[in-house]
């Protein structure tokens, strides 16, 4: 059985704090940029740190991106055979890294020489934000707005041409072809010799960060895989041309954005891709690419790396996994750490499982224990006859650190849901006889959850203590709403009925003043009317006299005062028993007032003066 097809991974250019890295294409090795402008490499096969290089501009010209190019296989001409034969085997094992520059030079990077093997200045000065090859010849990248052909044997930038009104973000060059993708939000597909648009592939709400392509043994369609740094899926589109559709063929679901991708295709035509998503973990994903798929695929398992806590029980912290590569069909190679340091290991996947946990030691935490620090720490001795220089004394601060009892501390989650109100025995819990204040919330809002909640309970009472307290602004809103449940099935229009029949009882003076009542309540009463087409008198019949009867119970209540709510708390005063005696005063005082008008009435009437009764009489005229 012969081994399965296994395709480069591809890694996009660094964005949102993302260093760009990527794997070669035999696996052997792994190259990223560091956040200080700086390319490491690793050997994946023995576990261990190979190169740094430092570019003299890095500083002002940084890197942002990167790509592996096969060796060239005319570099050892003029050599012996017994030579030639050697660096052929050994060209397999280092290949070139090209790497793009911010000032928009191109730099190629010797493995074997650990060292720039050469320098092309495009003369752009526009940042390389992409770069793709086919061959050991030739580079395609993409700029801010241009597309630029590179020439590796001549060292020169053979064409240029611009590639669209937006940033190009992500390119791919299609293997046995003349043709390139470039993307931003949309995917166009160029032909290079005529430098036209042959398609363009929507489907994107933000800027595509790599292109992936693939090609399924012993079809003849051909695919290709994007990512984007917004969207939390995977889409694949199909490139061959006896097809014209424009969206994609089939999308993969992840819970984050993704950052690399690998895949590998078996014999079975299958197609397995392993994807690393910015929260460190790597989704799986199990598909065999044959015409559209309607649902997004979910992957079949997620591998995942957590630090080992030894015995402490301090919660697990995760380790964030950096890339990842398809060995075989069965076998995962995973690189875990940071970017400081970076461990490689082979794991074998099973689809079987929904989850692969692997709990490893976090090489960032400080090899010394506890109790080494502490047993290090030195106290100095003080003694009694110290003189301070200061003029007063110096107070030291003891620093209580919090004693940790070993027991893991309760979420807030948990605690939230020990406060709610459980039933004992003993225990009177409050009723709540109306929703009104609910209610209004869910008329402001609109929100479809809470008027269900509300309008959906079939307690009478309830209801109309409920329409009781309601604001009278709120009562064509809730008409409106109670329209459509009257309307609807037997069970939404009985609902609907009973609020419409306490609104109107409760309501019915405020509802016949509205010049809008016709509108309001005219297509309920046709539904209603329709349903009950054989009971129409008696029903109409029943309805007035169940308005009058409330009418009557109701004005009967307010005349007796029997539904008047007494006070729940009475204030009494401390001086309310002065201000009793000053009223009974007060009421004394008034009686023996009016007894001495009484007295001085049966008395003769006093003579006045001319003049006094003159004043008087022009007083009032005036």
């Amino acid at each position: 059985m012969e081994a399965a097809i296994r395709l480069c991974n591809f890694s996009p250019t660094s964005y949102s704090g993302n260093m760009a890295s990527q794997f070669s294409k035999d696996g052997k090795y792994f190259a990223c940029l560091s956040t200080d402008g700086k390319l490491k490499i690793w050997d994946t096969v023995s576990n261990s740190f190979d190169q740094e290089f430092t570019p003299d501009f890095h500083l002002t010209s940084p890197c942002t991106c990167l790509h592996f190019i096969q060796s060239d296989p005319t570099a050892n001409k003029g050599a012996s055979p017994r030579k030639k034969k050697r660096k052929d085997s050994e060209s397999n094992y280092y290949p070139n890294i090209a790497l793009g520059t911010t000032s928009g030079q191109l730099i190629v990077y010797s493995i074997s020489k650990a060292n720039v093997e050469c320098t092309i200045n495009g003369n752009t000065n526009q940042s390389i934000n992409c770069l793709s090859t086919v061959d050991h010849a030739t580079v395609y990248s993409g700029s801010d707005q241009s597309i630029l052909v590179w020439s590796l044997h001549k060292r020169k930038l053979l064409d240029k041409w611009k590639g669209g009104n937006e940033k190009i973000t992500a390119i791919l060059a299609i293997p046995n072809s003349d043709k390139i993708l470039t993307a931003s939000k949309n995917i166009k597909m160029w032909d290079v010799q005529l430098k036209e648009v042959l398609r363009t592939f929507t489907g994107h709400s933000s800027d595509v960060t790599f292109l992936h392509y693939v090609s399924p043994k012993g079809k003849e369609d051909a695919y290709f895989i994007t990512g984007s740094k917004g969207d939390r899926l995977l889409n694949c589109w199909n490139l061959s041309d006896s097809t014209s559709n424009k969206n994609s063929v089939a999308s993969f679901l992840m819970d984050d954005t993704v950052h690399t991708v690998c895949i590998v295709v078996a014999n079975d035509g299958s197609t397995k891709m392993a994807a690393t998503i910015r929260s460190g973990a790597v989704h799986i994903y199990q598909h065999t690419l044959n015409g559209k798929c309607n649902k997004p695929l979910k992957p079949k398992t997620t591998v995942q790396v957590v630090s080992d806590a030894g015995q402490s029980k301090e919660l697990v912290k995760p380790i964030r996994i950096v890339g990842a590569l398809f060995r075989d069909d069965e076998t995962l190679c995973v690189g875990h750490g940071t970017e400081v340091a970076l461990t490689f290991e082979n794991i074998s996947v099973s689809y079987h499982k929904k989850v692969h946990c692997l709990i490893r030691k976090d090489l960032r935490v400080s090899k010394t224990s506890k109790d080494d620090q502490s047993s290090k720490i030195q106290t100095p001795i003080i003694s009694n006859d110290v003189h301070y220089l200061s003029s007063h004394p110096i107070s030291v601060a003891k620093t209580s650190k919090r004693r940790n009892d070993g027991q893991m501390e309760v979420p807030m989650e948990k605690r939230l849901e020990n406060l709610t109100i459980n039933k004992l025995d003993g225990l009177q819990v409050p009723k709540v006889d109306n929703v009104a204040q609910l209610l209004m919330q869910g008329l402001h809002s609109k929100d479809k959850s809470i008027l269900r909640t509300v309008l959906c309970k079939r307690d009478e009472n309830v209801i109309r203590n409920t329409v009781k307290r309601l604001p009278i602004q709120m009562l064509i809103p809730l008409i409106q709403e109670l329209a459509t449940y009257v309307q609807g099935k037997t069970l939404s229009s009985q609902i609907g009925a009973i609020w419409l029949k306490h609104i109107l009882q409760v309501h019915a003076g405020i509802l016949i003043s509205n010049p809008e009542l016709p509108d309001l309540l005219g297509s309920m009463l046709g539904s209603i009317e329709s349903r009950l087409t054989l009971l129409t008198p008696l029903n109409k019949l029943k309805g007035r006299l169940d308005l009058l009867v409330s009418q009557v119970s109701r004005n009967s209540t307010q005349d007796t005062g029997e539904n008047e709510e007494q006070a729940l708390l009475v204030f009494n005063d401390k001086d309310s028993s002065d201000s009793d005696e000053e009223d009974i005063e007060l009421e004394n005082n008034s009686e023996s007032e009016n007894e001495w008008e009484e007295d001085s009435s049966d008395e003769e009437p006093v003579e006045e003066n001319d003049e006094n009764t003159d004043l008087e009489s022009e007083s009032m005229s005036s």
